[in-house]
């Protein structure tokens, strides 16, 4: 899963592009043709396997997905799933927003939870009905992919409630660190992995990679003493201060302090 979502952000930093699951390119696993990289089904939660590896062997068999309701009608899927399926973004080729998709299926789906699949002779056409204007906010994307694929395709950075240009302390980037060895600094880093060890007396201390902005990595030292006072707090943005040290041309931070930032939710939205 971390492999997955770091290759996406390696990708887009190196001018690739990663595009999210869509029923009319989308494998069940996730698949590369140039420079673009499609994420599999097999990220989606809820999306179950049967439904996730018929959508391909559906789309092969008989072309692709000319609509929302093409797609009904030839894929037996509950109503969840397509609903993940739509809040993901797999049916953006239909030009409809996903507000509007979620309000077709059920407009159209007939009562149960499941659809049915049919063969239609001719394409029926579907009622025209005129809906509200239906607001959306771009970063609402961003906490889809969060909430259905664990991160967002976007720089996770973008979700910051506060600017990093107004945090009291200066922050610098990784390519800065070699301008300040033996200083004590301050850097926003978005958390890769941990890994916990034992100090020769038992006691536990960590050592954390993060990637800044830029997408650079960074390697952290957090003793004991600064770990329980300053401890991991899951995935996400951390504001990091610690001394820069240099060991064979590569540089370090020993930590001593450390937050995790806060960053936007659903009900921040309307105030952005």
């Amino acid at each position: 899963f971390y492999r997955t979502e770091f290759y996406v952000h390696e990708a887009r930093m190196s001018g690739a592009t990663s595009a999210l699951p869509c029923v009319n390119t989308g494998e069940y696993l996730t698949s590369i043709e140039g420079e673009v990289i499609t994420l599999g089904f097999i990220h989606l939660a809820g999306l179950e396997y049967d439904t996730a590896t018929s959508i391909a062997l559906e789309r092969n068999k008989n072309g692709p997905f000319t609509s929302l309701h093409d797609f009904m009608n030839r894929i037996s899927i509950e109503l969840e799933q397509l609903r993940c399926l739509i809040r993901i973004g797999a049916f953006r080729f239909t030009g409809r927003s996903k507000k509007q998709l979620l309000w077709d299926i059920h407009l159209n789906m007939e009562q149960g939870k499941k659809t049915v699949v049919r063969q239609e002779l001719f394409q029926q056409e579907l009622p025209n009905y005129q809906l509200p204007t239906l607001h959306h906010h771009e970063l609402e994307d961003a906490l889809d992919e969060i909430e259905l694929i664990g991160f967002p395709v976007c720089s996770p950075f973008r979700l910051l409630k506060q600017a990093p240009e107004k945090f009291s302390h200066p922050i610098i980037k990784v390519n800065e660190m070699p301008k300040h060895v033996g200083e004590y600094v301050c850097i926003l880093g978005y958390l890769v992995t941990i890994k916990p060890t034992r100090t020769g007396k038992g006691e536990a201390m960590s050592f954390g990679c993060f990637i800044d902005e830029e997408g650079a990595f960074v390697d952290t030292t957090h003793f004991p003493l600064t770990l329980k006072k300053y401890p991991f707090r899951g995935r996400g943005i951390y504001l990091i201060t610690g001394k820069v040290d240099i060991k064979f041309g590569f540089c370090s931070i020993t930590v001593s302090g450390m937050e995790k930032l806060a960053t936007v939710g659903r009900e921040d939205l309307s105030k952005i």
